[in-house]
Parts: structure tokens; sequence; C-alpha cells
């Protein structure tokens, strides 16, 4: 049996297209199948281009354990660039993983991406990797058409100014993995000005800014687009949004941002940041 699908193995490689066996049912309707490869473990397959499937070279595979950083970022695991034919090939241990594919086009493996670039849009392909089988699919990617990011001014080191607080639900738990940002301004309907660390397990956020001043505040679980309606969204104040004043030096201690499902009408575009 395991030469069976070691044969099949060999026909999708060599093919350069993932077979269409067991069908993930979270986050993701793509197809998987499972070969065998002298008893290797880990992810292989192909990338390619959403709109004709033909195989795209140069693109690296990212690997994550889990969406706590909304699949942005440095990843778990990250494979060797494709070859001429789209195809990749990755070790990594058994287990449940979150797997996206990018290409920069200034071959960089990390980085946010530009105009140009090529990426998994905002699918969040979930796969399952067996001890002694090698799970093979495909990763659709398109081009970047535009410079969207989740951050206007983003502060990328730590500064001596800031807020710290908690991201919590309506009963109070708290939302890892999730952002804080912050504006400058009432106007809360556009990209932000800034944003926090990833929330802990506690909930616990860390928004760095540039200087002192007065800032608006909300909450995001994604880092990409706008709020979709049930998504987690909360703004500091609630209805009546207030600002928070931050000294120069200093960090304001203790604010806690409640996220709700959001109710609002969801307009395509906005404010994305595929990294």
């Amino acid at each position: 049996m395991r030469r069976i699908f070691w044969l099949l193995g060999l026909v999708l490689l060599a093919g350069c297209v993932a077979g269409t066996g067991t069908k993930v049912a979270d986050d993701s309707a793509v197809g998987v199948s499972y070969v065998d490869m002298d008893g290797r473990t880990g992810l292989s397959g192909t990338v390619v281009l959403k709109k004709n499937g033909e195989p795209l070279a140069g693109a690296f595979v990212n690997v994550y354990a889990d969406t706590m950083s909304n699949l942005l970022g440095p990843s778990q695991y990250i494979s060797r660039p494709s070859d001429k034919d789209g195809r990749f090939m990755l070790d990594i241990p058994p287990g449940t993983y979150y797997v996206v594919a990018r290409k920069r086009m200034s071959g960089e493996p990390s980085g946010p991406l530009a105009p140009g670039d090529y990426y998994s849009e905002h699918q969040r392909v979930k796969v399952e990797v067996r001890p002694g089988w090698m799970t093979v699919l495909n990763l659709e990617v398109v081009p970047m058409k535009a410079p969207m990011f989740f951050k206007k001014s983003p502060v990328e080191r730590r500064t001596d100014t800031g807020i710290r607080g908690r991201l919590v639900d309506a009963a109070g738990k708290p939302i890892p993995g999730s952002f804080a940002i912050a504006y400058v301004d009432a106007d809360m309907k556009r990209l932000p000005d800034f944003a926090s660390t990833l929330s802990d397990a506690d909930g616990r956020f860390t928004l760095y800014l540039p200087e002192g001043g007065s800032y608006y505040l909300a909450a995001r679980v994604h880092a990409w687009d706008m709020p979709r309606p049930g998504e987690l969204y909360g703004r500091y104040g609630g209805d009546k949004p207030r600002s928070v004043r931050v000294k120069k030096g200093e960090f304001v201690e203790g604010i806690t941002l409640v996220l709700t499902p959001f109710t609002g009408e969801y307009k395509s575009g906005k404010s994305r940041r595929p990294y």
C-alpha cells in the first residue's frame, strides 16, 4: 500500500500538481494527499499562479504552527525557493500547520510585500503533517496590485513612549494574537496611524509611539482589510470614542479595550498589509 502511495507521489511531483485526496475542512478547501518518500515527514508540492495554474519559481513557503501572528511576519518554518517548475519540499515535524506562499521580486525571503510581488492572498491553508509521510498540496498565489499598508506610519522599534493594556472580549476573557491600533485624530474609518505588538496569552499589548500626544484607540483581530461582520472589534470609549493622552517619555498603563462582533458594513480592500 505504501508503495502505491509512493508511486502516486512521483506522478504528482513530476506533474507539478498536488493530489486531490483528503480535503481540509477548516479554514481552506485546499486538496492534499499523502505520499511515501522513504519515510520523510514534511510538506511538498507546487506554487502556482491562481489565474492560470502556471508554476511560479522563486517562491518561499512559510509554515506557521498557529494563527497568533495572523500569518504575518517570521514563520516557524520556511522552505527554499521553489524551483523552475514551482516545486518545493520542506521537512518538518508532524503536526497541524497553516501554510502560505510568497514571492518578493527583491528575492528576499521575508519583509512587507510590494506591488508586483506574489502572495497567497489572505487564505488560511490548514494542513496535517503525518509521521513518515509527505503532505502534498498546491498553493495558489496572486500578484499584489497596490501598496496598502496596515499601519500608515509604522513604528518598527521600541520607544520610550506608548500605551500598555489588555484586549478582552465582552466577558472579560483575554484575546491573544490581536492588535491595538492608534489614530492621531477621531477619524477612525481609515488606515490606523500606529499598531501594537500582538497581544499575548493574557491579552496584553504594547503600543510604541514616536511622540506624546492624544491618541484614539481601537483593536482588531486581523491585520488586513477592514473588519468583517462578526469579527471581534473594539474602540476605546465604545460608541463614543475618547482619546488617551500620552506624555513623551512615559507609558500610559492599564488601558482595556473590549472587543465585540463587528456590525458595520464591510468594504473590500481597506487597510491590507500582506507580509
